[in-house]
């Protein structure tokens, strides 16, 4: 069954620009079209979430960059990994980090507190078959982050992989091609 789109000229110019964005990055923009049936969850996401926290809040957006690309290049998000890879380096994350981030997730490059978060986006990743963080992985959030950094990171982690699980399982995005990391299960990005 295929979710009802809303006509591009009924959209609300802000999220019309979101679709045309990603439509011009190659992106498939059937999710956006379906969410705009609903403004106060476009609001709730895109506004509230991306535009308060992901963008403000008390982290750079360099660090939920690395968390967020990592999570899309597990989750395999097709349109996150088209326009989150812009955003990344927008931002500052450099195309060797990137790679980095659809290998295996490590880069000598990132602080200790980028690895912790990208580390963090591969345990709670919807892939990881434990999903927990483990002792070593807290004590070094523990020790890059105060308490209410921690609680925006993991936060944002958590959102994202929410999003990511519902696109997926609702048919939004597909998984299409293998990480090349054999110490990870098989996950997939596009």
């Amino acid at each position: 069954m295929t979710f009802p789109q809303v006509p591009i000229d009924q959209i609300t110019p802000s999220l019309r620009s979101k679709i045309e964005t990603i439509d011009a990055l190659g992106g498939d923009t059937r999710f956006f079209r379906f969410a705009a049936h609903a403004p106060h969850i476009v609001e709730l996401y895109w506004g509230h979430f991306y535009r308060d926290v992901f963008f403000k809040g008390l982290l750079p957006v360099r660090l939920k960059e690395i968390a967020r690309l990592r999570l899309a290049a597990l989750n395999g998000c097709s349109f996150c990994q088209v326009g989150d890879r812009q955003s990344a380096i927008d931002h500052g994350v450099t195309e060797a980090e990137v790679d980095a981030l659809f290998a295996d997730g490590q880069a000598p490059s990132f602080s200790a507190a980028e690895q912790a978060a990208a580390d963090t986006a591969t345990r709670l990743s919807n892939f990881d078959p434990e999903g927990t963080l483990e002792a070593p992985l807290l004590d070094r959030l523990h020790a890059s982050f105060m308490p209410a950094e921690l609680m925006e990171l993991l936060t944002a982690i958590g959102l994202l992989t929410g999003m990511a699980r519902m696109l997926l399982g609702a048919g939004f995005i597909s998984r299409t091609c293998a990480i090349d990391d054999a110490s990870a299960p098989a996950r997939a990005h596009g």
